[in-house]
């Protein structure tokens, strides 16, 4: 027997990456829940990855909020959410956007009635839901298809018929999403349609849209929290077609408000409104002051107003948060 020690060699097999089962909204990209398996309970779409971070979310080191689910052209892929906003390509089919006036989405269309204006809005929380951020201007769009994607194509219609094409408006997202509003004249369509006769149709690239109907431009619906302008806002009389949020009900000296909404978040109020009274051609000469508590206002209820002014023949000054807020009034 051989005493001469002898090599030993130890064969490593090449072991293959692990894979994580990412389970995602489809709508939004927003990471559900990672496994190590495929769950039968889970009914969302769902891929498996070898990326690490699948991993590290799974064992609760990353936050799965900061992630996304994002589809380029070899298929899925699990990303780190950034100031990169990938934009679906649009559908091949005409939806009808509906009027609504309750609660946000991802596009907003507002016609201002009397003003022959049109407003589209694209909303700060789904921006901040795609891109982590709620402002940036040097958006970087698609960068797995070289920037490139679909307008966003209006096609106005008269209400509820879509043989009678009115005007069709093309908006680059990119310009939407950077200046955050655009806003159109419509006065050249006077002699065609009133814009409250119209219906909007568009193939959709983003989840939700929606159209509202106001009375008269005051100020752009898009808000942002730098602004800290006030607007000095004269009382119309009402219009049945176009409801403002608060109507002043006058009966002889004494006047009452109606809210026209019922839960006051949808007509952004989040909290008292405080009003100045003041002359209507001298937003500097101050009559008064209102408080319409937040309690007592919303749900179409009416309130009586406990003050001496004639509001009839007056103007509001409005404080910042309360800016978009509208008034009209019925003289008895």
């Amino acid at each position: 027997m051989s005493t001469e020690p002898s090599l030993i060699q130890t064969v490593k097999k090449d072991q293959t990456l692990k894979k994580w089962c990412v389970y995602y909204d489809d709508d939004t990209g927003e990471v559900l829940t990672v496994s190590n398996r495929e769950l039968d309970e889970v009914k969302s779409p769902h891929f498996f990855t070898e990326n690490d971070d699948a991993r590290k979310i799974l064992m609760g080191i990353l936050d799965p909020k900061k992630y996304s689910v994002l589809e380029i052209d070899d298929g899925m892929i699990l990303a780190e959410k950034s100031a990169v906003l990938r934009i679906k390509e649009a559908e091949q089919s005409l939806s009808m956007i509906p009027v609504n006036d309750k609660t946000k989405a991802d596009v907003n269309i507002v016609m201002y009635i009397n003003s022959w204006k049109m407003e589209v809005n694209f909303d700060q929380d789904t921006l901040y839901k795609m891109t982590g951020k709620r402002y940036f201007k040097q958006a970087t769009i698609n960068p797995e298809k070289d920037g490139r994607y679909d307008n966003v194509i209006l096609y106005l219609i008269k209400d509820k018929d879509p043989n009678f094409l009115i005007k069709k408006i093309v908006i680059d997202p990119g310009e939407l999403i950077e200046q955050g509003y655009l806003l159109f004249d419509m006065s050249p369509l006077r002699n065609i349609c009133g814009l409250g006769e119209m219906s909007i149709l568009t193939k959709k690239i983003f989840k939700t849209y929606r159209i509202t109907k106001k009375a008269t431009f005051v100020g752009a619906d898009y808000t942002s929290r730098r602004s800290l302008r006030r607007r000095h806002f004269i009382p119309q009389i009402s219009n049945e077609e176009v409801l403002c949020d608060f109507t002043i009900l006058n009966e002889g000296d004494s006047y009452s408000m109606r809210s026209n909404f019922k839960e006051p978040s949808s007509a952004k109020i989040f909290s008292d409104i405080g009003l100045y009274v003041t002359d209507r051609n001298d937003p500097n000469r101050l009559l008064g002051t209102l408080l319409l508590p937040k309690k007592g206002i919303g749900y179409n209820t009416t309130i009586e107003v406990e003050s001496t002014l004639d509001l009839a023949n007056s103007a509001f000054m409005l404080r910042e948060e309360n800016k978009n807020v509208t008034f009209d009034i019925t003289k008895g």
